[in-house]
Formats: structure tokens, sequence, C-alpha cells
């Protein structure tokens, strides 16, 4: 065992130092922060080498480095926008996968409990409430929101980005849309249930129905959340 303590961390106390202050100014999701910090370490590193194979002492070497890469507050305002887009794709991309899921869940609950409920277009039900109409036709606006919106926030911070105009708020401000218009749908597909609980709940298949409050509550709280973060990010960008 070393008599000296632990190892000094590669590229010495200056380049660690220098990380943590650009880690400190980066928002976003932890994983996207960790690839970026990732990526600046070796790129510092790499550098180091370079300065230290011109003959430079390594402290030296690693402080030329961070010159060249230039004050943590610049290089941090530099990832923004790529933290941003990481972060609306991951939303956007949760949004259209989970939605699908809880949908067939209120349609298993609905086909599944004694709703007047026939296969077929909302208008074409018969012996529904008319409450019941209007809310379905509201949960389907919100649903077609939240999946425009996704697919706009997909498409804004992937590969067709270099046929868009460079607007880097683009894509977080989609995100935080599809994230309201889940929380719209769910929210409004618990309160029908609400309300058939307290009209008529024996007509409710328990279990399914239990199944998809649950997994529209989840969501809706997850949405809600993703969305302000998106929002928060989005205030970041110039």
């Amino acid at each position: 065992m070393s008599r000296h303590g632990p190892p000094e961390p590669a590229g010495g106390p200056a380049v660690e130092r220098y990380l943590a202050e650009v880690t400190a100014r980066l928002a976003g999701p932890g994983r996207a922060r960790a690839g970026i910090v990732a990526e600046l370490r070796s790129g510092l590193l790499d550098a180091a080498d370079a300065h230290r194979s011109a003959g430079l002492p390594p402290a030296q070497a690693a402080l030329a480095a961070i010159r060249e890469f230039g004050e943590p507050a610049r290089v941090a305002d530099g990832f923004r926008a790529e933290i941003a887009a990481s972060q609306a794709r991951r939303v956007a991309v949760a949004l259209l996968v989970t939605g699908p899921l809880v949908g067939l869940l209120w349609i298993a609950a609905a086909s599944a409990s004694h709703l007047a409920l026939r296969l077929g277009l909302p208008w074409q039900w018969a012996g529904s409430p008319a409450g019941l109409h209007l809310g379905i036709h509201l949960v389907a606006v919100a649903v077609g929101v939240t999946a425009w919106a996704g697919l706009l926030g997909i498409a804004a911070s992937g590969r067709l980005t270099r046929w868009l105009p460079d607007r880097p708020r683009r894509a977080p401000t989609a995100a935080a849309v599809a994230g309201f218009g889940a929380m719209g749908a769910d929210g409004l597909g618990l309160a029908l249930l609400a309300a058939q609980l307290a009209t008529a709940p024996g007509r409710l298949s328990p279990a399914l129905a239990a199944a998809a409050a649950v997994a529209s509550a989840a969501r809706l709280l997850l949405a809600g959340r993703a969305a302000r973060r998106c929002l928060a990010l989005r205030a970041t960008l110039a």
C-alpha cells in the first residue's frame, strides 16, 4: 500500500477544480451533465499530455490546457443548448411511449365496465351521458396536442435540426407543451373516473379502473415535473 495516501486525480487537482466549476454551472439531468464532464475531462487530459510532450511540467501543462478551454462559465454556457435538447428528447420520447400504454388501460377499463360504450367513434356511442362525450372529446384534444408537440420535440432535438433554423429554445418548448398536454389528458381521465364514481360506481370494473387511475396519476406527476424542468432549461437559453 502506498504511504502517500490516495493517488492524485488524473490531470492533477487544477483540472478537477476546473471541472467542478463547470459542473456547478451546468443545469439539466445528471446523465447529460456526466457525459459532458467526461468529454471535457478527456479533452483536458489530451491537451495536458500534448503540453507535457512539449516539455512543460505536469502542473504547468494542466494549467496550459485549462487556459485553452477558457473560463468555466463560458464553457458551461456552450453546453446549455445541448443539455436542453437532450432533456427535451428524453421527455418527448417518454411521453409518446407511455401515452398509448396508459390509453390502453383506460380503454380496457371502459370496455370491461358497464358504461354503455360501443366500439366506434365517440359521437356514435348511444346511451352514454353528454358529459362523458364532452370529456372524451377534451381528452382526444389533449392527446393530439401531446402527440404533435412530442414529435416536434424529437424532430427539434435530432437529426432534423440540420435542416431547421437554429432555435435552441424550440425543443424544450415543444417538450414542455407535450408534458402539459399529457397532464391535461391524464387529469381529464381522472376527472371522468371521479364523476363516474360519484354517480354510478357499480358500473366500473374495479381492478382495471384502479390500474388506469394509478397509471394516469403517476404519469401526470412525472409529466408535470418534466415540463417544468424543460421550461427551466428553456429560460437559460438565449
